[in-house]
């Protein structure tokens, strides 16, 4: 809130670690009172521009004593007093969005940007891409697409045993879950053969 973006400094930045050998992961607020789905859909197009390592995305939470809760309870964005910082947790209703938009928004988000629209793939760094894939697995063992998209990175290295594993998890997964099922067809991800 109030804090002007500079959005050729963010890419400025973004570039010239990437040049430097650094990883960057960005951190994302999503849901702020005052924002619009038009402004979290123009920001999701132009962080798919950015060649970042990572993304996270949070949404907002009027922590009480802020300038946002004081104005959240004001207009009635918020249903009660919230007396926790979850960050993954929308809570925030505007005339623009309900928590659960933004709650949907913000996954949806993550699945974009770090697995479907990943730099990393995008640039032809499939060894690094896989090593995220693989820590998404391991914190989320049914992770769907996390082993979509390390399955492709494996082709992609010449690893048939790896693909293959990954191949049959993915279906698996997809076949069991209506939650991944979802997700796959929202964005277009088919069976793996």
């Amino acid at each position: 809130m109030k804090k002007p973006l500079n959005l050729k400094i963010a890419e400025r930045v973004v570039k010239d670690c990437r040049e430097l050998g650094i990883d960057t992961d960005v951190n994302i607020v999503i849901g702020l009172p005052g924002e619009t789905k038009d402004d979290i859909a123009d920001a999701r197009a132009f962080l798919r521009t950015l060649d970042a390592t990572w993304f996270r995305i949070y949404t907002a939470i009027p922590l009480p004593g802020s300038e946002m809760y004081e104005i959240c309870l004001e207009k009635g964005y918020i249903p009660q007093e919230i007396t926790d910082g979850d960050f993954k947790k929308a809570v925030i209703g505007t005339e623009d969005f309900t928590p659960e938009y933004i709650q949907r928004m913000a996954y949806t988000m993550n699945l974009d940007l770090n697995f479907v629209s990943n730099s990393e793939v995008r640039l032809g760094n499939h060894a690094r891409a896989l090593k995220e894939f693989e820590n998404t697995i391991k914190l989320k063992d049914d992770h769907a697409f996390a082993y979509y998209f390390a399955a492709k990175c494996l082709r992609e290295m010449g690893n048939d045993v790896g693909y293959y594993n990954y191949k049959s998890i993915y279906n698996e997964i997809t076949r069991t879950s209506e939650f991944w099922r979802d997700y796959a067809s929202e964005f277009s991800l088919i069976e793996l053969t």
